[in-house]
């Protein structure tokens, strides 16, 4: 893909260290509650966290095997599910007019990991117990961020943002293994990338190895790439916690393209999407009154047929952009 404007590196990203968000350090908390305030994206240091870092791996071992196995197997595990089982790539369309989406992806829902089984059929099955066992570290984490964040913000009771997470739920938290193929060099690239767009969830834990995921800067309205860094994962604020939240918390848009005109590399992307519990209802930016279950339902439609069902980019970017540029968000506190 063609990028309009040169290659711009983000340096503005903090980032937050998992042991002092643990040992509940106050002056970590507070620098959480500023990224999610601004930026919307921060790094997340794991090397305190050896095992968790070890998981990575195997996870990434797991996930070549299976995705370099003929397309007939992988849809086998095809679902027709948002939340889990496999779907090929060139599902939705890309971030380039005329192109569709470059992945293909593996989902288990957390509803899987609660009930201790995979709706699977193909080997992969046999390694469920692996992913879940992330699931189980990749939804603590969350939770604990939410508390931070909801402790620095003086939230109490029903209205801590943890407090809409409580199991059993039930809610659409997902899993989502995904992976860019290496373009070939003799063919144009019709599948591209992952559209612009907002995320459905609370928090979004990313682990990615290589180059794809750019911000749509808010202090720099430019699309900005994100440096992938070992031992690091991405988070960022999702349109349930932004919507929750008044507007003071920022879901910004993203998307991911290659470095270059092809993706020249295979590129493979862990992602933990925690949700609120199905029933949990917010008013979005129009003051219009959704539940979970019905946002997350729609925007998947939307993605799908953007033009078709959101002909103005509102639901695609949770009315966060417009025209590539980064509105300005309401209800802002100073606290």
């Amino acid at each position: 893909m063609v990028i309009s404007e040169p290659n711009i590196v983000s340096t503005s990203l903090p980032t937050i260290h998992l042991d002092l968000l643990r040992a509940e350090n106050d002056t970590e908390s507070k620098k959480l509650l500023s990224a999610c305030r601004t930026q919307g994206f921060f790094y997340l240091d794991l090397t305190s966290d050896p095992e968790l870092c070890k998981l990575w791996e195997g996870m990434l071992a797991r996930m070549k095997d299976y995705f370099e196995q003929p397309l007939e197997v992988k849809m086998q595990d095809a679902r027709g599910s948002h939340n889990y089982g496999y779907i090929p790539v060139g599902t939705e369309p890309g971030p380039k007019p005329e192109t569709k989406d470059g992945y293909e992806t593996l989902k288990f829902s957390r509803r899987e990991f609660l009930k201790g089984s995979a709706d699977l059929t193909t080997a992969v099955c046999s390694e469920a117990d692996y992913f879940f066992s992330y699931i189980k570290h990749a939804h603590a984490i969350t939770i604990m961020i939410l508390e931070r964040l909801s402790t620095q913000l003086g939230l109490t009771g029903s209205s801590r943002f943890e407090a809409d997470h409580a199991d059993p739920g039930p809610s659409l938290s997902t899993l989502v293994l995904l992976h860019y193929p290496k373009h070939n060099d003799s063919t144009a690239p019709t599948n591209v990338g992952h559209l612009k767009h907002t995320d459905i969830s609370t928090l979004t834990l990313v682990l990615a190895e290589q180059w794809g995921l750019q911000f749509l800067s808010p202090d720099t309205n430019r699309w900005e790439f994100l440096e992938p860094r070992p031992g690091h994962a991405i988070v960022n604020v999702g349109d349930f916690l932004r919507f929750k939240s008044g507007g003071e918390l920022a879901s910004i848009v993203h998307r991911v393209i290659p470095l270059k005109e092809r993706q020249d590399e295979d590129r493979y992307s862990i992602v933990y999407l925690i949700r609120t519990n199905d029933d949990v209802s917010f008013n979005d930016s129009t003051g219009k009154t959704w539940t979970a279950k019905e946002w997350h339902d729609f925007k998947y439609d939307v993605f799908k047929s953007p033009t078709t069902l959101d002909a103005k980019g509102q639901i695609l970017t949770a009315m966060m952009e417009k025209n590539d540029r980064m509105v300005v968000r309401e209800g802002i506190a100073s606290g």
